[in-house]
Parts: structure tokens; C-alpha cells; sequence
């Protein structure tokens, strides 16, 4: 950015000088959200974040593709270090925090990259965590027990704990509901 870029500039508006300072550059605006630390830790978006904690930044106003458009920011720290982002790519967190944008921190993969990563990670809502759920580990541990001590048909215990017959053999077998 040039330094003639960020002198005010005198407008007429209503037959009135206003002066009006030119905006940053997106690049500039960028980098001045992220609060940068040490090269191994996380660089944290001090910007607005998205509901789902990842950060974001309004595009430029200007000629170019991120026009009006909100953009991820660790996406935007991708491109802005390492280039374009291959279509059909996303851009992964080593560090599991979204909202870092530390360059070193992120990686290219594919969807199921980022589901296996996920998956690896025990980042999915699963057990008590989903919440869709209609199992907590006191019913499940009942489920077990029931199945044990006064076996029976396996759609008895589902219409009565309100899950499907595959469920509980799910729970029986392991499948599901490995509890401590």
C-alpha cells in the first residue's frame, strides 16, 4: 500500500467539504485482527466471528473476487501465505482451534480428510454429546442390564426405552455406547 493511499481525501457532499479517509486494503485490515504470538502457537482472530467460532472479515469494496462477500478468515490466512485454495479443498486446523489463523497451523484435505481428522480427534457429538440423542449412559447401562438378568426380545427393550431393535443390538454388541 502506498503511502498516498491513506491520506484522507475531501469529498463535496450537499455543497459540503467532508473529508473521508480511504479504507485499509483487505491484507492490511487482516493481518491488524490476528494477535500474533510465538510461531509454534495460535495466532487467534481478534475479528467478528461466526456463530461456529470461526472468524470472519467483510471483503473489499473493490474490483476484485471478495467483493461484498464474508470471508472465513483462516481460509483467507491460507491464501494470503501459501496461495489459492484448490477447488474441492478446505483448509484444516492442526491445532483443533477455529479460531487461529496461524498459517503454520493450517493444512489443505479434502472433506473426508477433515471428517477422518474430526473422527481421530473425538471432535464428533457422540454419546451424551449428540443432541439428538434419546440415550444417556444411566438408560443404556439399564439396557445391558435388562438384556442380561430378564432376556427377552430385543424390540420389547427398543418400544420401551423408545429406540430401534438395532440400536440395542448396537449397545449389546459394543458398537455403540462403549462406556467406561
Amino acid at each position: 500500500m502506498s503511502a498516498a493511499s491513506s491520506q484522507p481525501e475531501i469529498a463535496t457532499i450537499n455543497g459540503r467539504a467532508v473529508v473521508r479517509r480511504r479504507k485499509k486494503g483487505l491484507v492490511a485490515r487482516f493481518w491488524t485482527k490476528v494477535d500474533r504470538r510465538g510461531p509454534d502457537e495460535c495466532w487467534l482472530w481478534t475479528g467478528g466471528l461466526k456463530s461456529n467460532g470461526y472468524g470472519q472479515i467483510s471483503g473489499d469494496p473493490g474490483p476484485d473476487e471478495y467483493v461484498g462477500r464474508k470471508l472465513s478468515a483462516h481460509r483467507l490466512a491460507y491464501e494470503l501465505t501459501h496461495g489459492a485454495i484448490p477447488d474441492g479443498l478446505h483448509v484444516l486446523h492442526r491445532c483443533d482451534n477455529r479460531a487461529c489463523v496461524n498459517p503454520a497451523h493450517l493444512f489443505l484435505g479434502t472433506h473426508q480428510d477433515n471428517m477422518a481428522d474430526m473422527m481421530g480427534k473425538a471432535r464428533h457429538a457422540h454419546g451424551e454429546r449428540q443432541p439428538t440423542r434419546k440415550l444417556d449412559r444411566h438408560r443404556v447401562r439399564s439396557i445391558r442390564w435388562l438384556a442380561e438378568h430378564d432376556p427377552g426380545p430385543k424390540r420389547d427393550l427398543a418400544t420401551e426405552f423408545g429406540v430401534t431393535a438395532g440400536a440395542i443390538t448396537n449397545i449389546l454388541k459394543g458398537k455403540s455406547w462403549r462406556l467406561d
